[in-house]
């Protein structure tokens, strides 16, 4: 089985990373009331300076910020305003542009990306998911991963909704997280942050 190539062509009109949302939704079922963020997307555009890829803002309006399997955490838009708190889409913190800048894990990329264009879209407990966001246009942003398990960055040339399809679907030859435990589970649950039970670990709430 190769790795995956950029199949994101055309998502600005709903087509490429807009497909590989619609196929997310056949693999995640929500567990939670929430469904999906409304967002201001010029709000969020105007913070940034620039859109975000499009299968992430349709992943936004279609599930929200929220958890897989409290396996990968999807992080929400900036817009700018004092209402948002928390995690959320950011570039990296100075001591992981500083303690990973020269850590690839395929000695081909080093020198072809730049961990000052990261900008991190999800995390697990050990991972960081990023886009290599450096063209002007974001449909084009490859995902970028710092996995414990290699502590080093590889990028991978697809969007982010086509990424996490094809975790869910374990088509990566090398699978690219530290945590293997939801390694070929094809299917998987996503709540909303918005619903998450701070008593989750003591036994209650919507994961157990």
């Amino acid at each position: 089985m190769g790795e995956p190539t950029f199949t994101n062509e055309t998502a600005t009109d709903g087509s490429g990373g807009g497909d590989a949302v619609v196929e997310l939704s056949h693999r995640l079922s929500r567990i939670g009331p929430t469904r999906g963020d409304i967002v201001d997307w010029k709000a969020v555009e105007a913070a940034y300076g620039r859109q975000l890829p499009w299968d992430y803002r349709q992943f936004i309006d279609t599930f929200g910020r929220g958890s897989i399997e409290r396996w990968v955490d999807i992080l929400g838009p900036a817009d700018g305003s004092a209402g948002w708190e928390g995690m959320r889409v950011d570039a990296l913190r100075p001591a992981m542009l500083r303690g990973t800048a020269d850590d690839w894990d395929l000695p081909g990329q080093r020198g072809l990306y730049r961990v000052e264009d990261m900008l991190v879209w999800g995390i697990t407990e050990a991972d960081v998911l990023a886009w290599v966001a450096a063209g002007p246009d974001p449909d084009r942003w490859p995902v970028a991963v710092w996995a414990r398990q290699h502590s080093a960055w590889t990028v991978y040339p697809v969007g982010m909704a086509e990424f996490l399809g094809w975790l869910l679907r374990d088509e990566f030859e090398e699978w690219p997280l530290s945590d293997v435990g939801f390694r070929g589970v094809g299917t998987a649950r996503f709540l909303h942050e918005a619903d998450e039970d701070p008593d989750a670990d003591l036994g209650s709430g919507p994961w157990n």
